[in-house]
């Protein structure tokens, strides 16, 4: 009986084993990496631009060099990229906000726009920026 049993064992254990090799580039590419979380969450509208800088940063690390025995801080500059869309006193900052990509290129879906005018924060967000450029004339 004794025998029986260790056999039901020896088999059930078995099937749990898996044939699936880890990869773990395969795991990393398919996770989404957020950045700036805790400053997108105490950044409010109404507060400005200097305020924004104070909370947001001026750098995001995003890894360290192991190249030298000090291990340097690699960063991007925080915000990643700005444009003022001319004649309306909107000013734009857009900050990374996630990494969902891991392929070296900041795209826009990687990207959280924050809105100004005249100084003071306004709103956040791709909708926003959509509808406040002016629409092109039909070609």
């Amino acid at each position: 009986m004794r025998f029986f049993w260790i056999i039901l064992l020896s088999l059930s254990l078995a099937g749990c084993a898996s044939s699936v090799v880890y990869n773990p580039m395969q795991v990393a590419n398919q996770q989404e990496l957020l950045l700036n979380e805790s400053g997108f969450k105490a950044v409010r509208e109404g507060m400005t631009i200097d305020q924004v800088h104070t909370i947001m940063g001026t750098a995001l690390v995003i890894g360290y060099s192991f190249q030298s025995p000090d291990y340097k801080p690699l960063t991007i500059p925080n915000p990643y990229k700005s444009e003022a869309i001319r004649d309306t006193g909107y000013f734009i900052e857009y900050y990374i906000e996630a990494i969902r990509q891991p392929d070296g290129i900041v795209s826009d879906n990687e990207l959280m726009p924050l809105i100004f005018q005249n100084g003071k924060l306004i709103g956040r967000g791709w909708d926003l920026v959509h509808s406040l450029r002016p629409a092109k004339p039909p070609a």
